[in-house]
């Protein structure tokens, strides 16, 4: 299913449990794993929103987002001009907003790039799982867009020309 194709709450719901908290969370960390290529030219507008929102309540509070399906080649200095708003949007949050962009080496590397292949902005994680682990254990409260199944994460692997735009 594509994430044009289903509707997104106004305020996430996980947002919503972090915005009724007392106290800011140690962090924040966006989860996005797609195997749509295009998956974040429609989510980017919604998670910079929820940026917002949290940044409103508890403006001091460190945010990242962690693209590690399809979605993130859309990311790629090649794929820039076909994606400025992309771009434009996830440069804006990583410079003015002071949040940590991240895409994942494993589901790069299926399509042979490496970390000159992104723009400064985006930092390159060995694994997107790895990373999201790492932010867990710094006690960053996890809001998922979107997740893949373990079926799912599997066909990216096995079967990475399905998902890859050349």
């Amino acid at each position: 299913m594509s994430a044009k194709a289903e509707t997104l709450p106004d305020v996430h719901p996980q947002v919503d449990v972090i915005l009724s908290e007392a106290a800011a969370p140690d962090g924040v960390v966006f989860d996005i794993e797609t195997l749509d290529a295009n998956a974040l030219n429609t989510l980017a507008p919604y998670v910079r929103k929820q940026i917002h929102l949290i940044r409103e309540r508890f403006p001091d509070v460190d945010i990242a987002v962690v693209s590690h399906g399809a979605e993130e080649f859309a990311l790629q200095k090649q794929a820039q001009s076909d994606n400025a708003a992309l771009h434009d949007t996830f440069s804006q949050l990583s410079q003015s907003d002071g949040v940590s962009i991240h895409v994942c080496g494993a589901v790069g590397g299926l399509k042979g790039l490496s970390r000159e292949d992104f723009p400064d902005f985006v930092s390159y994680s060995e694994s997107g799982m790895a990373q999201l682990n790492d932010y867990k254990a710094l006690g960053y409260q996890v809001v998922i867009i979107r997740q893949l199944s373990d079926s799912d994460r599997k066909a990216l692997f096995d079967t990475p020309e399905k998902f890859i735009q050349p």
